[in-house]
């Protein structure tokens, strides 16, 4: 009976409940993201022989540092950089439109496993967003800022490759509201239709990949 009990412990250790341990993470994803006003805006370059779509892909970098609160929550504070860029031919070349943000989250995470050698989290947050249009055409070189509140909701996995390292993966899905964009000067970069100013805000969806180091 001590004999199976021993062989039982054994092989269940794996798979054993650990404490929350506090995090450092870092890696880079894909985005898919929609920026209804831009896309307008570059849509309407003047000379246009196509169109962009809504939705575009993009690069993201990014880096967290976690913290468990408890043995279900764990509090993340998030930073990511996302480039995008958007081109469009012309008669008379191809105009270049850039899309770059700064995004620092702060997200309250839920711990749905917590298995020793992996553990799996959903959360959701708030942060406040940086973002900025660079336009490239002919003569014109401008750019254009914007700033305002961003939340994101996430799912998070990280999967042990030895006791303090680990690799992770994870999902995402943000709603940005930057609000209008302007230059240095105040200038805005046109106006919609309606006469309303061109606007940052946006929704996107993202998949991440990279390391997660357990101090502890």
């Amino acid at each position: 009976m001590k004999r199976l009990l021993w062989v039982v412990l054994v092989l269940g250790a794996p798979l054993a409940g650990q404490t929350l341990r506090p995090g450092i993470s870092a890696g880079m994803g894909v985005t898919y993201r929609s920026t209804p006003d831009v896309v307008t805006l570059v849509n309407g370059t003047q000379s246009a022989t196509e169109r962009v779509g809504e939705f575009r892909a993009g690069a993201e970098f990014f880096g967290a540092f976690s913290m468990p609160l408890n043995e279900e929550w764990v509090l993340k504070l998030d930073y990511s950089y996302q480039i995008a860029s958007m081109n469009i031919a012309t008669a008379l070349e191809t105009a270049q439109f850039t899309i770059t943000q700064h995004c620092p989250t702060l997200i309250l995470q839920y711990v749905l496993a917590n298995q020793g050698t992996f553990n799996v989290r959903a959360g959701a947050g708030a942060g406040y967003h940086f973002g900025r249009l660079e336009e490239k055409f002919f003569t014109i070189d401008n750019s254009y800022s914007a700033h305002g509140p961003a939340f994101l909701a996430e799912l998070e996995g990280n999967t042990a490759f030895g006791e303090h390292l680990y690799a992770c993966l994870g999902l995402n899905a943000g709603w940005s509201l930057l609000g209008a964009l302007k230059d240095d000067a105040g200038r805005a970069p046109g106006f919609q239709a309606t006469g309303e100013a061109v606007t940052m805000n946006s929704f996107g969806v993202g998949a991440r990949l990279g390391f997660t180091y357990y101090i502890n």
